[in-house]
């Protein structure tokens, strides 16, 4: 099985940075979408075909988790973060990776393929 939709809660003013972010992730532009009389909302897909939405957190709390990314090149992925979404990833303790919290204070972790 392989994990193909992610839908993360976002406090509303926080909407856009939080796609923009996740587009930086996954190398891929955000996708402002509205079905039938649902709210506006993101929506990411990358090139493994992961889709992450991002939908405003009205009715439900905003999401807390986190969030491991593995993928062949994690550095040219800091630095989309830190080009496109203004974030700060540090390296991880045992220097195999990266983390970094989102706009809403996921902890994202981004490591090479094993």
């Amino acid at each position: 099985m392989k994990l193909s939709l992610m839908v993360l809660y976002v406090p509303e003013p926080t909407l856009d940075r939080a796609a923009k972010f996740y587009g930086a992730i996954l190398d891929a532009e955000p996708d402002a979408e509205k079905h039938g009389s649902g709210p506006e909302h993101f929506s990411v897909t990358g090139t493994d075909g992961l889709v992450i939405e991002l939908y405003p957190a009205t009715s439900r709390p905003h999401t807390t988790t986190r969030l491991e990314f593995h993928g062949p090149d994690i550095d040219a992925a800091v630095q989309r973060l830190m080009d496109r979404a203004h974030a700060l990833p540090e390296r991880t303790r045992d220097g195999t990776g990266w983390w970094c919290h989102d706009v809403c204070g996921n902890t994202v972790v981004l490591l090479s393929e094993a």
